[in-house]
């Protein structure tokens, strides 16, 4: 298997990393890709336990389409509650 896939049923693609170093300030950086030619500086508190220099990941990311559209009914609120205060039409963030 490719170290790099995309699932086209769910719209999550995962690929591999190295764990390049974690730096003092709480950052990893990471080296992603099936060459390892990208790399990411993340939190550390995103890597799972016992991560450390040298660990090897697979990362997967998926869309998340609940909190797409929570979000934007969140705003669409506000747009409606900003109007209605405003009296103004066409208002937008």
């Amino acid at each position: 298997m490719s170290s790099e896939s995309r699932d086209e049923h769910t719209e999550t693609r995962r690929t591999r990393a190295v764990v390049d170093r974690i730096e003092d300030g709480g950052a990893a950086v990471l080296f992603v890709g099936e060459d390892e030619g990208a790399q990411v500086e993340l939190p550390a508190s995103l890597l799972p336990e016992g991560a450390a220099s040298g660990s090897h990941l697979l990362i997967t990311v998926a869309l998340d389409e609940g909190a797409r559209r929570d979000a934007e009914d969140r705003v669409r609120a506000l747009q409606e509650k900003l109007e209605r205060r405003g009296g103004q039409k066409n208002f937008k963030l």
